[in-house]
């Protein structure tokens, strides 16, 4: 007589756990947001700080000038990184006419028209600045001035110049380079210098890591 009055007892107990479990199944189960795509993990910025501070800098570039047209202009010049912010710019331009040259770094690192030079773009400016002097606050960042060529057509270059840089964002390196025909007299909008006459791209020296 117990064991009649237990089976049906424990056949309800095993339906009523039976829909118990259908509901459960049946409710949405709450899942945890999922996290942005651009969102930094954990870690991440610390970890992409730590590469970055351990990235080599560049401490030396070089830039090969060579004719634009048939201006028989050709040149050699070195940049180093010293004292911080400083660039240190030397080197010699030759087959020039006497007397001072435009000296520019351009936007572009671009030499598929060497006819003219105008695949480098304009003067490399990081910012909204009108044109100027090398000492002047308010100046495109690639404004150098003039070298000047003497009575045999060579420019010997040595300037230092506290804008452009081999590192950060007033970088030059892939930027072109231009020689002009003409002085640069510093009036807007890019100083009236005349036709392009040497052109190249700035690279880093074989020695320019550290």
């Amino acid at each position: 007589m117990h064991r009649r009055q237990f089976l049906p007892v424990a056949a309800a107990s095993a339906a009523g756990l039976t829909v118990a479990a259908s509901a459960a199944a049946q409710q949405p189960q709450r899942q945890r947001p999922a996290r942005p795509l651009n969102e930094a993990q954990p870690g991440q910025a610390q970890r992409g700080a730590r590469m970055a501070s351990a990235r080599p800098q560049v401490t030396k570039a070089v830039c090969v000038l060579m004719p634009v047209g048939d201006s028989g202009v050709s040149g050699l010049l070195t940049f180093e990184q010293v004292e911080g912010r400083k660039v240190k710019v030397t080197g010699e331009v030759k087959g020039l006419t006497p007397g001072d040259h435009g000296f520019h770094v351009h936007q572009f690192g671009d030499l598929t028209n060497l006819q003219d030079g105008t695949s480098a773009g304009g003067h490399m400016d990081v910012g909204e600045h009108k044109h100027g002097k090398p000492t002047d606050e308010d100046r495109h960042t690639g404004d150098l001035g003039n070298i000047t060529a003497d009575e045999s057509g060579v420019a010997k270059v040595d300037m230092t110049d506290t804008v452009i840089s081999l590192n950060g964002p007033n970088s030059i390196l892939g930027r072109g380079f231009i020689v002009h025909a003409d002085a640069d007299d510093f009036g807007q909008p890019t100083g009236n210098a005349g036709a392009r006459v040497a052109i190249g791209v700035i690279g880093i020296a074989k020695d320019g890591l550290k």
